[in-house]
């Protein structure tokens, strides 16, 4: 018997979880997106310079990360170093849409399951419930999801699907004014990120996980910047256990994961074990913040918490808080404020590139291919969700089997495993495209 939930409530978009049965037993159970590939397919074809502007609307959560690995794709083609002003830049987009991108997946997806989980609420409260369940919170909330709008606004000339990220740099000269503004919005959200740091850590530290959470020893991957927190910059790395890190560059991705290019899905190439992007690799690969009081925070959870999918939905906040920091001290570099001319794009080095980038949900992988002509012969995105599945089904699997033989109760196995899949903040717009 194949049981199918047909929609995975409040997550972004609309997933299939698809139970098999057999023998009155569950043979597996898959999160299961339909993968359409619209993008990397009417993507070949176009002309190389085209492909930032396009690829944004991929997403509406994570169009400041896909612009920008799509023009550091180009930029390895082209062998071109943009300037440090469009670094800045660029990076001030990665904080605004990580901000809004956090913000929501905390309030929508999981606080809801987590004061259920945590007997904070007797069951998953309403919209209703949600919002008033504690109403600083839920001020604080809003106010950082609309922060994180001014900022691409400000910066990236409009809130959505950026317009000033191009291949070669940022088409953008910040104003006193603008900096001003800026400054109010972010020392606004620092304090408000911190207020909610610490609710987070009254409501849940005190708590154990539960078992069903629990991560079946995965590798972690993600960018790692001499061993600090850096979404921007750096080389690969990934991590098998406590002690071993294997950090390689951009171009030798295709050793850990690659895939085809008819598209059928990421081939990995783990012993046994499968990959975990997001903010907990992250965590588990660099550690290093760059901020005192991030030691402090996680010092509130125990050992129990470091092996849990759960443990993101605080270092999301966590992020939020380090580079709302970072970003108020790169408003005062005053290499924010030169006037630069942009490479021009003129002769290509080779014919493909490669951009990485650390999107809010994990590693982002921008691979093309061209022809003398500069057009797209063939392309691969290696989406964060994407790479995730593995990991989620192996987990959503192992949890049904043990719940469906001792209870044999199929209702609450899907309500179950959908708090499992939303634990990782999957974006269904992102890995179908």
């Amino acid at each position: 018997m194949l049981k199918v939930v047909d929609v995975c409530t409040r997550v972004e978009g609309h997933g299939n979880v698809k139970i098999l049965i057999q023998n009155d037993e569950i043979s597996t159970v898959e999160f299961e997106i339909a993968p359409f590939r619209g993008f990397e397919q009417f993507l070949v074809g176009k002309k190389l310079n085209e492909i930032p502007r396009i690829i944004s609307r991929l997403c509406g959560l994570c169009y400041a990360s896909q612009s920008i690995a799509s023009c550091k794709t180009i930029e390895d083609i082209y062998g071109i170093e943009i300037p440090e002003q469009s670094v800045l830049l660029r990076r001030l987009l990665q904080c605004g849409e990580l901000i809004k991108s956090h913000s929501m997946h905390f309030f929508f997806q999981s606080l809801p399951d987590l004061l259920k989980i945590f007997n904070l609420c007797q069951k998953v409260p309403s919209p209703y419930e949600l919002i008033n369940f504690d109403p600083d919170l839920t001020s604080k909330i809003y106010d950082l999801i609309n922060i994180g709008n001014e900022i691409e606004r400000l910066f990236g000339g409009r809130s959505t699907h950026l317009i000033t990220v191009i291949p070669g740099g940022i088409i953008y000269q910040p104003t006193e004014k603008k900096k001003r503004l800026a400054q109010k919005y972010l020392q606004k959200a620092f304090t408000n990120i911190e207020i909610l740091i610490r609710k987070t850590i009254a409501f849940f530290s005190h708590q154990s996980p539960p078992i069903m959470f629990s991560l079946q020893n995965p590798i972690y991957l993600a960018l790692n910047n001499s061993g600090n927190y850096d979404r921007y910059s750096g080389n690969l790395s990934i991590k098998e256990n406590e002690d071993k890190v294997i950090n390689f560059q951009k171009n030798s991705y295709s050793t850990y994961l690659n895939k085809d290019f008819d598209l059928r899905g990421i081939e990995y190439n783990f012993t046994g074990k499968h990959p975990l992007v997001g903010p907990l690799a992250r965590y588990k690969i660099i550690k290093n913040y760059g901020i005192d009081e991030v030691s402090q925070f996680l010092g509130h959870f125990d050992k129990s918490w470091q092996e849990s999918i759960l443990i993101c939905n605080f270092l999301r906040l966590i992020e939020i808080y380090v580079e709302t920091n970072k970003l108020l001290k790169i408003l005062e570099n005053n290499s924010l404020y030169n006037k630069n001319t942009l490479s021009s794009l003129k002769s290509i080095k080779k014919l493909e590139g490669i951009g990485v980038v650390e999107a809010p949900r994990g590693t982002l992988i921008h691979h093309y291919y061209i022809n003398d002509n500069k057009f797209i012969e063939n392309l691969k995105l290696f989406i964060a969700t994407e790479i995730n599945i593995p990991l989620i089904n192996k987990m959503i699997t192992q949890y049904s089997q043990k719940l469906y033989e001792k209870t044999g109760d199929i209702d609450l196995i899907k309500r179950d495993i959908q708090m499992i899949i939303r634990s990782f903040d999957p974006c269904i717009s992102c890995a179908t495209h």
